[in-house]
């Protein structure tokens, strides 16, 4: 076995249900592997901002691919950030708003961007996953890059969102892809632009294959990463479809499985086994 990084989706997969994880077991693998030279990612959806803050002891250390790909970090320092077109998201954002005007959010670098008609009951579930959110009067008013435009519905009518998404002629044409992160969050994300993506730059800077490469996930924004690792896991409370496409099954995010790859990596054993 041969791993030189490690990524792992954050939420239902190294996150527990109550957004924790066992930070003393995690803080001495990763002692060992910093030791090994082997490279941690926090691969997620969640913005930047948001997933520093799981790692206040380490968090200008390790690498992040935020907002589903588009957003690389390496420690402090920026590799890539991709943004729509500004008029192009205009028109976007002008097309979404009669239909999802309660639940649409606009992604930027340094925080989330919502309009005066998300209503105040969303609020609770929307600061667990963007930490530092900002209303305006108009989301047309916004004028730095965005990188993604997230859509909060309510998991029982998530289905019937995408299937009108999927009606949207910039859907169709692929100017943009459409992807579930779970929850009830929708992703509007740029094409080809996913966590898989985002990864290529860090391998490129530390000189690593895929086949060197160990990634984890749960939902469907991380298929095209645990499809192309050499050592690709899908959790035990994955989506089916990744699980149909991981190469390993690791336990669940509440039984701490990610934890337990890393040890299997530490350990330097062949055979993966549960």
């Amino acid at each position: 076995m041969s791993v030189k990084l490690i990524a792992v989706d954050m939420d239902s997969t190294f996150l527990k249900k109550d957004k924790t994880y066992n930070k003393p077991r995690f803080l001495k693998q990763y002692a060992e592997l910093k030791k090994r030279g082997i490279h941690f990612v926090a691969a997620s959806g969640n913005p930047l901002y948001t997933l520093k803050q799981y790692f206040p002891e380490i968090g200008n250390e390790i690498a992040y691919v935020a907002e589903n790909g588009v957003y690389v970090m390496d420690g402090d320092t920026e590799i890539n950030y991709s943004a729509f077109q500004p008029e192009f998201l205009k028109q976007i954002i002008a097309d979404l708003h009669p239909d999802f005007a309660k639940c649409m959010l606009l992604c930027a670098k340094h925080c989330g961007y919502m309009g005066p008609e998300i209503p105040e009951q969303s609020l609770a579930k929307l600061n667990i996953y963007f930490k530092k959110l900002q209303q305006v009067a108009d989301l047309q008013s916004i004028d730095e890059p965005i990188c993604k435009v997230t859509l909060n519905t309510y998991p029982s009518d998530e289905p019937a969102a995408l299937a009108l998404l999927k009606t949207k002629s910039y859907v169709i044409e692929q100017q943009v892809n459409i992807v579930s992160s779970g929850f009830g969050f929708i992703d509007l994300i740029l094409p080809n632009k996913h966590k898989a993506f985002g990864l290529s730059f860090l391998q490129k800077k530390w000189g690593i294959t895929d086949a060197e490469m160990l990634t984890i996930g749960d939902n469907y924004n991380d298929l095209q990463m645990v499809q192309q690792a050499g050592y690709g896991f899908a959790m035990a409370n994955a989506v089916p479809a990744l699980k149909q496409v991981a190469k390993y099954q690791t336990k669940s995010n509440d039984e701490e499985g990610v934890l337990d790859v890393i040890d299997w990596v530490l350990a330097g054993k062949q055979d993966w086994s549960l």
